[in-house]
């Protein structure tokens, strides 16, 4: 069974929206994604989802090879949870659902799938990097993802692009004035 193409039939059938970095990826070109195994969904009732997502799982599967974990959202002032279903065999994430914001711009349709927008995830990041809570690494993450955007951005000439801080650290490169080099005749 193809969990990918499952997931996907669900979030269509199901009308859930994926967020984060799948739906990063599916907004940038090739040479801008990266890396990602399991999918970020919202929902409007993100506990039913985790439940059902996971009994359908095991259904297809043909045994109890998934599992649900709920835990709290970090640095989420309202209390919010996380809803996951994780692989009993590989102990990897397969879904994270989150509650569906009340939102504006929040996602646009591609396919009969509900992707995030780039305009929304942009402002998503950039609160994560302005949150004192958040942990040091989501934070790595977050700028990442943000850089991919403006990146994309700059390809495409959109408005004014802003620099998040670190982002495309390069060193210089030093050459030597062509002076100094002697022929060697």
């Amino acid at each position: 069974m193809d969990i990918d193409n499952f997931i996907l039939n669900t979030t269509k059938k199901k009308r859930f929206i994926v967020h984060g970095a799948k739906a990063l990826n599916k907004n940038l070109p090739q040479n801008l994604q990266r890396s990602t195994k399991d999918w970020d969904l919202w929902a409007r009732n993100p506990q039913q989802a985790m439940d059902k997502l996971e009994d359908d799982l095991d259904k297809a599967s043909g045994g109890d090879y998934y599992y649900e974990k709920t835990v709290p959202l970090i640095g989420s002032k309202k209390g919010e949870m996380v809803y996951r279903v994780i692989s009993r065999i590989t102990g990897e994430e397969v879904a994270d659902f989150m509650k569906t914001p009340n939102e504006k711009n929040l996602y646009r349709v591609i396919g009969g799938i509900r992707w995030e927008t780039l305009e929304h995830a942009k402002k998503v990041y950039q609160e994560i990097l302005k949150n004192p809570q958040t942990r040091f690494d989501r934070k790595a993450k977050a700028r990442g993802d943000l850089n991919r955007i403006l990146a994309f951005e700059r390809q495409l000439g959109k408005g004014s692009v802003k620099e998040v801080p670190g982002m495309f650290k390069v060193a210089p490169l030093r050459v030597a004035p062509f002076s100094f080099i002697k022929p060697s005749w």
